[in-house]
């Protein structure tokens, strides 16, 4: 059918809707509407007759009436199986007779202007490199807008900006996009991605070559996947996953802080992160994270172990679910609670501690250091108590 067939049709069927409808409304309604058949069509059993108007309704507040909604909905439904714009960039935005592809996704950094110098001078296009950005459905195509600085020569990527010899990483208040992460040059991962791996990590202990070989295995392999016929391929390796998910717990330790992370802008990924590594773990030995000397219902279950024979009472067993906070599993220092120090420094006459006990631990299964054992080692582990 011709477009002024089409809209002759409407005038005809719906005059209020031909009278009312606007090019905008009708753009937003049939991209919405023919993704909806494309995922839930079949499904739902969607007809000309059948629809799902409550949800059009509610995602578009459209300009016309709404009850002229289901009209639209029959005059365009023959037509929105022919739409399916993201199957239709994966599937054909590289092929190979296009002089410029389509990718699925453009990442630009997130300023416009320069933050290393005192100009502040307006950022140029200085080229563009395609890559892959690892998600939790698949691999997608992406290309990278890399800026640069007329006036002092800094390199502005999504993620970060190079600068006298530093890499320094966008913070939120820069305009940061905290959905991806930039790891390598042609290589990036989503936040729930990232998330997904240090959850796996925590509750089965796999490790990084076994979370790489998983990924691959399901979304790579036997995954038609375009191509950019260059030295580097869709599948992650190792050192994307394990760089991946450090950068992504150094940047969430500095954006707690409001703090800005910077990196050497040399070197390999394993050398330049070494010194923000040692600085994250000595912060995390010393303050402890938010899971220390915390007991809730989520994390505390206490059971009935039976009747005391002697007694008669009940006897009550708690289970402790165990935290792996980057260092250890558990305890890792002194559990000599705040509340307890301040207690024993007002009994010798000394000032209260201003933090923790931060003594080690002989082994695993003690509680307190050696020297507040004999102070507080006959006292209940479980605080206040």
């Amino acid at each position: 059918m011709l477009l002024h067939n089409f809209v002759a049709h409407i005038a005809n069927t719906s005059p209020q809707l031909s009278a009312t409808l606007t090019v905008a409304d009708f753009v937003q309604f049939i991209s919405l509407a023919s993704e909806v058949q494309h995922s839930a069509g079949v499904a739902l059993r969607l007809t000309s007759n059948r629809s799902v108007l409550a949800f059009l309704t509610t995602a578009l507040t459209p300009q016309f009436a709404n009850h002229l909604m289901q009209d639209l909905w029959s005059l365009s439904f023959p037509y929105l199986t022919c739409f399916d714009p993201v199957g239709a960039i994966r599937t054909f935005g590289h092929h190979s007779d296009l002089t410029t592809p389509i990718h699925e996704r453009y990442l630009r950094p997130p300023v416009s202007h320069c933050l290393a110098c005192p100009k502040a001078c307006k950022l140029h296009v200085h080229t563009r490199l395609n890559g892959y950005l690892f998600d939790t459905d698949g691999v997608h195509t992406v290309q990278t807008v890399i800026l640069d600085c007329p006036g002092c020569n800094a390199m502005y990527r999504p993620s970060y900006y190079t600068h006298n010899g530093m890499r320094h990483y966008c913070t939120l208040q820069m305009g940061r996009d905290d959905t991806i992460l930039h790891v390598h040059c042609h290589y990036y991962i989503t936040n729930r991605l990232g998330h997904l791996f240090r959850v796996i990590q925590m509750l089965a202990h796999v490790s990084h070559f076994n979370l790489t070989n998983w990924y691959n295995e399901i979304y790579v392999e036997e995954v038609d996947i375009p191509q950019f016929n260059k030295g580097f391929s869709p599948a992650m390796s190792e050192a994307v996953c394990l760089d991946g998910l450090e950068l992504r717990a150094l940047i969430g330790h500095k954006d707690r802080r409001q703090q800005q992370l910077s990196l050497p802008a040399k070197g390999n990924d394993d050398v330049r992160l070494d010194e923000a590594i040692a600085s994250h773990l000595e912060k995390l030995d010393i303050e402890g994270t938010r899971f220390r000397d915390h007991y809730c219902s989520s994390c505390v279950r206490v059971n009935s172990g039976g009747i005391d024979p002697d007694t008669g009472e009940e006897i009550l067993m708690g289970i402790r679910a165990v935290v792996t906070d980057g260092l250890t599993i558990g305890h890792w220092r002194c559990s000599a609670s705040t509340d307890q120090l301040a207690e024993l420094a007002k009994n010798s006459g000394q000032p209260s501690p201003e933090g923790p006990c931060t003594n080690r631990l002989q082994n695993i299964n003690d509680w307190f250091c050696t020297y507040h054992y004999g102070l507080l080692g006959n006292r209940c582990h479980a605080q206040p108590c």
